[in-house]
Protein backbone atom coordinates (compact mmCIF):
# COMPACT_ATOMS: atom_id res chain seq x y z
CA UNK A 1 0.00 0.00 0.00
CA UNK A 2 2.34 2.57 0.77
CA UNK A 3 4.87 1.61 -1.99
CA UNK A 4 1.84 2.23 -4.62
CA UNK A 5 1.10 5.45 -3.21
CA UNK A 6 4.92 6.45 -3.36
CA UNK A 7 4.48 5.31 -7.29
CA UNK A 8 1.75 7.59 -7.64
CA UNK A 9 3.40 10.39 -5.60
CA UNK A 10 6.52 10.15 -8.19
CA UNK A 11 4.29 9.63 -11.20
CA UNK A 12 2.55 12.79 -10.80
CA UNK A 13 5.53 14.67 -9.67
CA UNK A 14 7.34 13.45 -13.05
CA UNK A 15 4.10 14.72 -14.85
CA UNK A 16 4.23 18.24 -13.61
CA UNK A 17 7.87 18.42 -14.29
CA UNK A 18 7.63 17.10 -17.69
CA UNK A 19 4.58 19.82 -18.13
CA UNK A 20 6.71 23.10 -16.46
CA UNK A 21 9.59 21.87 -19.26
CA UNK A 22 6.60 21.50 -21.54
CA UNK A 23 5.79 25.21 -20.48
CA UNK A 24 8.96 26.56 -20.19
CA UNK A 25 10.00 25.94 -23.77
CA UNK A 26 7.51 27.33 -25.29
CA UNK A 27 7.63 30.66 -23.37
CA UNK A 28 10.79 30.50 -24.51
CA UNK A 29 10.02 30.34 -28.08
CA UNK A 30 7.39 32.54 -28.47
CA UNK A 31 9.87 34.84 -26.89
CA UNK A 32 12.22 33.90 -29.12
CA UNK A 33 10.07 34.32 -32.40
CA UNK A 34 7.95 37.23 -31.47
CA UNK A 35 11.44 38.89 -31.05
CA UNK A 36 12.03 37.59 -34.78
CA UNK A 37 9.38 39.20 -35.86
CA UNK A 38 9.98 42.19 -34.53
CA UNK A 39 13.60 42.79 -35.78
CA UNK A 40 12.39 41.42 -39.06
CA UNK A 41 10.10 44.31 -39.34
CA UNK A 42 12.18 47.09 -37.89
CA UNK A 43 15.86 46.14 -39.66
CA UNK A 44 15.17 44.62 -42.76
CA UNK A 45 14.10 47.19 -45.51
CA UNK A 46 12.51 44.00 -47.26
CA UNK A 47 10.53 42.93 -44.55
CA UNK A 48 7.12 44.64 -45.24
CA UNK A 49 5.89 46.22 -48.34
CA UNK A 50 3.74 49.32 -47.91
CA UNK A 51 0.38 48.98 -50.79
CA UNK A 52 -3.08 51.00 -49.92
CA UNK A 53 -3.27 51.37 -47.07
CA UNK A 54 -1.70 47.99 -45.44
CA UNK A 55 2.19 46.81 -45.17
CA UNK A 56 2.99 43.26 -46.75
CA UNK A 57 5.00 41.36 -44.34
CA UNK A 58 5.48 37.70 -45.31
CA UNK A 59 7.58 37.23 -42.03
CA UNK A 60 4.38 37.50 -39.92
CA UNK A 61 3.29 34.19 -41.82
CA UNK A 62 6.23 32.54 -42.23
CA UNK A 63 6.22 32.67 -38.14
CA UNK A 64 2.53 31.88 -37.36
CA UNK A 65 3.63 28.58 -39.82
CA UNK A 66 6.21 27.38 -37.51
CA UNK A 67 5.14 28.88 -34.32
CA UNK A 68 1.64 27.05 -34.87
CA UNK A 69 2.99 23.47 -35.63
CA UNK A 70 5.72 23.47 -32.90
CA UNK A 71 4.16 25.56 -29.66
CA UNK A 72 0.31 25.40 -30.15
CA UNK A 73 -3.00 27.99 -30.06
CA UNK A 74 -2.05 29.87 -26.65
CA UNK A 75 1.56 30.24 -27.51
CA UNK A 76 1.54 31.05 -31.15
CA UNK A 77 -1.12 33.60 -31.13
CA UNK A 78 0.37 35.52 -28.09
CA UNK A 79 3.43 35.32 -30.36
CA UNK A 80 1.54 36.96 -33.03
CA UNK A 81 -0.38 39.41 -30.64
CA UNK A 82 2.66 40.41 -29.82
CA UNK A 83 4.19 41.18 -32.70
CA UNK A 84 1.71 43.28 -34.25
CA UNK A 85 0.84 45.53 -31.08
CA UNK A 86 4.58 46.17 -31.57
CA UNK A 87 4.51 46.59 -35.35
CA UNK A 88 1.70 48.75 -35.05
CA UNK A 89 2.86 51.06 -31.95
CA UNK A 90 6.15 51.64 -33.80
CA UNK A 91 4.14 52.37 -37.30
CA UNK A 92 5.39 49.07 -39.03
CA UNK A 93 2.25 47.47 -39.44
CA UNK A 94 -1.47 49.01 -39.72
CA UNK A 95 -4.53 48.20 -37.83
CA UNK A 96 -4.39 45.03 -40.08
CA UNK A 97 -1.72 43.66 -38.77
CA UNK A 98 -3.65 42.10 -35.81
CA UNK A 99 -6.29 40.31 -37.46
CA UNK A 100 -3.62 39.47 -40.52
CA UNK A 101 -1.06 38.16 -37.84
CA UNK A 102 -3.61 36.31 -35.52
CA UNK A 103 -6.17 34.71 -38.14
CA UNK A 104 -3.19 32.99 -39.69
CA UNK A 105 -1.94 31.33 -36.00
CA UNK A 106 -5.20 30.31 -35.48
CA UNK A 107 -5.74 27.89 -38.42
CA UNK A 108 -2.14 26.51 -38.88
CA UNK A 109 -2.41 25.48 -34.38
CA UNK A 110 -5.92 24.08 -35.11
CA UNK A 111 -5.04 22.33 -38.53
CA UNK A 112 -1.36 21.32 -36.58
CA UNK A 113 -3.55 20.08 -33.67
CA UNK A 114 -5.57 17.48 -35.86
CA UNK A 115 -2.96 16.65 -37.90
CA UNK A 116 -0.74 15.96 -34.72
CA UNK A 117 -3.23 13.34 -33.06
CA UNK A 118 -4.72 11.80 -36.51
CA UNK A 119 -1.73 11.83 -38.22
CA UNK A 120 1.83 13.16 -36.65
CA UNK A 121 3.80 11.92 -39.46
CA UNK A 122 2.20 15.33 -41.35
CA UNK A 123 1.66 17.79 -38.58
CA UNK A 124 4.04 20.00 -40.73
CA UNK A 125 1.77 20.49 -43.78
CA UNK A 126 -0.57 22.29 -41.20
CA UNK A 127 1.85 25.31 -41.90
CA UNK A 128 0.54 25.50 -45.21
CA UNK A 129 -3.06 26.06 -44.51
CA UNK A 130 -1.98 29.69 -43.13
CA UNK A 131 -3.25 31.42 -46.19
CA UNK A 132 -6.80 30.10 -45.36
CA UNK A 133 -6.99 32.50 -42.65
CA UNK A 134 -4.67 35.04 -43.87
CA UNK A 135 -6.55 35.55 -47.20
CA UNK A 136 -10.56 34.38 -46.49
CA UNK A 137 -10.62 35.51 -42.23
CA UNK A 138 -8.11 39.01 -42.44
CA UNK A 139 -8.59 39.57 -46.10
CA UNK A 140 -12.52 39.62 -45.09
CA UNK A 141 -12.45 41.32 -42.17
CA UNK A 142 -10.08 44.01 -44.15
CA UNK A 143 -12.88 44.72 -46.33
CA UNK A 144 -15.23 44.53 -43.37
CA UNK A 145 -12.99 47.49 -41.41
CA UNK A 146 -11.16 49.84 -43.99
CA UNK A 147 -13.84 48.98 -47.57
CA UNK A 148 -11.59 49.73 -50.39
CA UNK A 149 -14.39 51.82 -52.28
CA UNK A 150 -15.71 52.97 -49.39
CA UNK A 151 -18.28 50.33 -49.14
CA UNK A 152 -17.91 46.57 -48.74
CA UNK A 153 -18.01 45.33 -52.14
CA UNK A 154 -17.17 41.89 -53.99
CA UNK A 155 -13.61 44.22 -55.71
CA UNK A 156 -12.76 45.11 -52.42
CA UNK A 157 -13.17 41.60 -50.76
CA UNK A 158 -10.65 40.10 -54.18
CA UNK A 159 -8.47 43.18 -53.62
CA UNK A 160 -8.06 42.39 -50.13
CA UNK A 161 -7.82 38.73 -50.33
CA UNK A 162 -4.94 38.92 -53.70
CA UNK A 163 -2.93 41.46 -50.85
CA UNK A 164 -3.00 39.28 -48.26
CA UNK A 165 -2.63 35.76 -50.36
CA UNK A 166 0.74 37.68 -51.81
CA UNK A 167 2.14 37.92 -48.68
CA UNK A 168 0.83 34.73 -46.78
CA UNK A 169 1.90 32.22 -49.42
CA UNK A 170 5.08 33.12 -49.13
CA UNK A 171 5.21 32.91 -45.50
CA UNK A 172 3.78 29.88 -45.26
CA UNK A 173 6.25 27.90 -47.91
CA UNK A 174 9.22 29.46 -46.24
CA UNK A 175 8.08 28.56 -42.66
CA UNK A 176 6.94 25.11 -44.26
CA UNK A 177 10.65 24.54 -45.36
CA UNK A 178 11.96 26.03 -42.29
CA UNK A 179 10.44 23.11 -40.20
CA UNK A 180 11.52 20.63 -42.87
CA UNK A 181 14.98 21.63 -41.90
CA UNK A 182 14.33 21.65 -38.14
CA UNK A 183 12.70 18.35 -38.48
CA UNK A 184 16.21 16.88 -39.68
CA UNK A 185 18.14 18.79 -37.00
CA UNK A 186 15.64 16.89 -34.60
CA UNK A 187 13.38 19.55 -33.43
CA UNK A 188 9.85 18.74 -34.15
CA UNK A 189 6.63 19.72 -32.37
CA UNK A 190 6.81 16.49 -29.93
CA UNK A 191 9.86 18.59 -28.24
CA UNK A 192 7.11 21.01 -27.28
CA UNK A 193 3.91 19.79 -26.86
CA UNK A 194 4.15 16.63 -24.43
CA UNK A 195 1.09 14.37 -23.43
CA UNK A 196 1.14 14.31 -19.57
CA UNK A 197 -0.05 10.71 -19.53
CA UNK A 198 2.41 9.64 -22.27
Amino acid sequence: MAETKSENLNERNGEKRIFKISITRKIATAAIFAGIGIVLGHINPFAFIPLIGAKIFPFAHFINAITGVLIGLAFSTTTALGIAIIRFSLALGTIHAFHGHLSGAIVVSITAYFLWKYKPKYVDLAALAEPLGTIFIAGTIAEIITPVQGIVSFEGLMFFWGLFGASSLTGCVLGFLTLKILRRTGITRDDFIQQLNS
